[in-house]
């Protein structure tokens, strides 16, 4: 009933996205395997979070697998992985993983990502993440061609930065899909027999037919919806491009229906270049830093607050709402 990652590891991808139903055992399937894989081969695993403060409870990362491995005693002393007293494993916030740089990985041949997309309403991604994500892999890695990664979600958004950095689109009504000449896997996992237990609870009796139950148990994403999600009219005219992690956005407004659209179209004569992050600032681009400072910016975070502010498709949109999040500070 619970996730196996058999299938998904068969496919030999090296960067493999998992995105699946709440409590369906996507972490618990990365625990069993490092473990599992190391009492047959020694070779070590590294637990990856966002931020330190997600690595808060540490001291019970073992608790839900021990019984599985009954002869060997799982223990975390610092910031290490033990097994029957030999060290199996790390763990490690990707926000300071700049201090891990003078460590030896070499025994490191699998890395877990949990959460690598953000709940809604939580905690915002890192500025240039993936750029930093690449780095600390590269660490770990160095020219060894061996070191697999688990990136682990529940069922938020299709949209997130990894998806956005390789540009892959995948359907998530298809189980598989594979990029980058298979390097890049991606399974979404929608498992029948999880989620008629799921709906056999109280809890899941409460739940069902709700936008939580859709995605807690239906592995449907939680905040991608098709409201406001428009193609601008023909009569829309050029605002100003605004560069968000690295994509570049139209803004566009048609004063006849007093309607605004952000768009991946843009007039390349426009001298209105604006950017929100350093990582993104180059010549001939104005750095700002919240709405106040940009009138064009400010006028459009106010038609999406009013709601007559569209977006081209839903990766437009969601990054949107990041960037009016940042601006609104």
């Amino acid at each position: 009933m619970y996730y196996n990652p058999h299938k998904l590891l068969s496919r030999n991808g090296l960067y493999n996205f998992i995105v699946g139903n709440r409590g369906s055992g996507k972490t618990f399937s990365f625990k069993k395997w490092a473990i599992s894989s190391f009492l047959k081969t020694g070779k070590h695993f590294v637990y990856l979070r966002r931020y330190k403060t997600e690595l808060g409870n540490m001291n019970s990362f073992f608790q839900d697998i021990q019984e599985y491995f009954p002869e060997h005693q799982l223990e975390v002393k610092g910031k290490k992985f033990y097994c029957d007293g030999k060290l199996c494993g790390y763990y490690m916030a990707l926000s300071n993983s700049i201090v891990v740089r003078s460590v030896n990985f070499k025994e490191v041949d699998k890395i877990g990502f949990d959460e690598f997309v953000i709940p809604k309403g939580h905690i915002r991604y890192l500025e240039d993440e993936v750029v930093k994500f690449l780095e600390l892999y590269e660490t770990i890695a160095r020219t060894r061609d061996n070191v697999r990664v688990m990136f682990i979600s529940n069922a938020v958004s299709i949209v997130n930065p990894y998806f956005l950095y390789w540009n892959l689109r995948p359907d998530n009504n298809k189980r598989f899909t594979s990029a980058m000449n298979g390097l890049i896997q991606i399974e979404f996992v929608r498992d029948e027999d999880f989620i008629e237990a799921k709906y056999k609870t109280k809890f899941g009796q409460l739940i069902k037919g709700t936008e939580y139950g859709n995605y807690a148990v239906e592995n449907e994403f939680l905040v991608d919806n098709k409201h406001f999600v428009e193609k601008r009219t023909p009569n829309s005219r050029f605002v100003c491009s605004v560069t968000y992690m690295s994509h570049t956005y139209g803004f566009w407004v048609d004063f006849s229906e007093g309607r605004f659209y952000v768009s991946d179209k843009v007039d390349p004569s426009t001298k209105r270049n604006y950017v929100l992050t350093d990582s993104d600032h180059k010549p001939n681009m104005y750095l700002i830093k919240n709405r106040r400072n940009a009138h064009f910016i400010d006028q459009f975070v106010k038609a999406y607050e009013n709601g007559y502010c569209f977006f081209e498709n839903q990766t437009i949109k969601n990054q949107s709402m990041e960037m009016f999040k940042m601006l609104k500070g």
